[in-house]
């Protein structure tokens, strides 16, 4: 969810360029199967946590991804896409706040539950309105309004369910969704300049190191019990769900409004819900529930100005 104006950037890093209305068309297919996929992250990953620590899950799962995405570029020849020095900053300033997204969200996950984590992420929404539309002193109108109270609300619902106080886990799940606009910003302008498969192999690449370094300071590296326990979910994690749907992702983002997307994206927080609830045993809290309803409508309302201005 990044400002609507930088989806208008013009360069294409060579790449054709696509009717407009070819572009939401193909946008729309590329968000909804991304949901889909991203739908599962919260319950793949918490299910490798029973094999592995979290920091460790999230070093093997980045260097799976990354061997995707290198194979994609030596299969399509596009390493001189990133000679291109106008990319270079936003594909660094992408990959650290991508680094520290993902940080939060591995970490978060193992304090937390998967439906929390997908609702709460989702707050993403809320935070890309008050950066670029308060941050710009945009009149706010009714709908407008009354959405950031309902997600607001919504939010208060989930992080501070009652007597028993903040969970850790939220808080850092929230954080990420802090993170998240900022680093979307940052992503489609990289993509203006080069392809989605140079600027996922590259914010990638440059993670791994720290994050294996935090893994190994965390604790010991998991035998091979662990590893044959959890290679599935890590190969499942990797390819599809850090790999090929944020490839969907980047290219979604590439080609339809902003405020679209944003709105399309509560498809994840329900996929997680049901998922969840099927592979997980994870039942909604009522107050969960309570607290779903208004920051998925919330979200709607307050991205409803794009719906005339496509």
């Amino acid at each position: 969810m990044i400002e609507e104006n930088s989806a208008k950037i013009s360069g294409t890093g060579g790449l054709p360029t696509e009717r407009e209305a070819d572009r939401q068309r193909r946008g729309e297919y590329f968000l909804l199967v991304e949901e889909f996929l991203w739908g599962w992250f919260p319950i793949v990953t918490v299910l490798s946590y029973r094999h592995l620590a979290p920091l460790w899950a999230m070093a093997i799962t980045m260097f799976v991804a990354t061997l995707f995405f290198a194979g994609l570029m030596l299969k399509k020849s596009c390493l001189r896409e990133l000679a291109q020095p106008k990319a270079w900053l936003d594909l660094a300033m992408a990959s650290l706040l991508i680094l520290l997204l993902f940080l939060l969200l591995f970490v978060g996950l193992a304090r937390t539950t998967a439906g929390n984590a997908a609702l709460i992420l989702f707050l993403q929404v809320f935070f890309a309105f008050c950066y670029f539309n308060l941050g710009q002193k945009e009149k706010m109108g009714h709908d407008h309004l009354a959405g950031a109270a309902m997600m607001s609300f919504g939010a208060l619902l989930i992080l501070f369910p009652g007597s028993s106080g903040f969970n850790l886990g939220d808080i850092m799940v929230l954080l990420a969704a802090i993170i998240a606009p900022a680093a979307n910003r940052y992503q489609q302008r990289a993509r203006a300049w080069v392809g989605a498969t140079s600027l996922l192999f590259v914010r990638n690449l440059a993670s791994l190191p720290v994050v294996f370094l935090l893994a190994w300071l965390s604790g010991p590296a998991p035998d091979k019990t662990a590893l044959a326990a959890a290679w599935w979910l890590l190969l499942a994690n990797g390819l599809l769900l850090m790999g090929l749907s944020k490839l969907f992702w980047i290219e979604a983002i590439h080609r339809m409004s902003v405020t679209k997307a944003s709105a399309m994206t509560a498809l994840s927080p329900m996929f997680t819900l049901l998922f969840a609830y099927a592979v997980l045993g994870e039942v909604p809290g009522r107050l969960q529930l309570l607290g779903a309803l208004p920051i998925l409508l919330g979200g709607v309302l307050i991205t409803r100005r794009a719906e005339g201005g496509e």
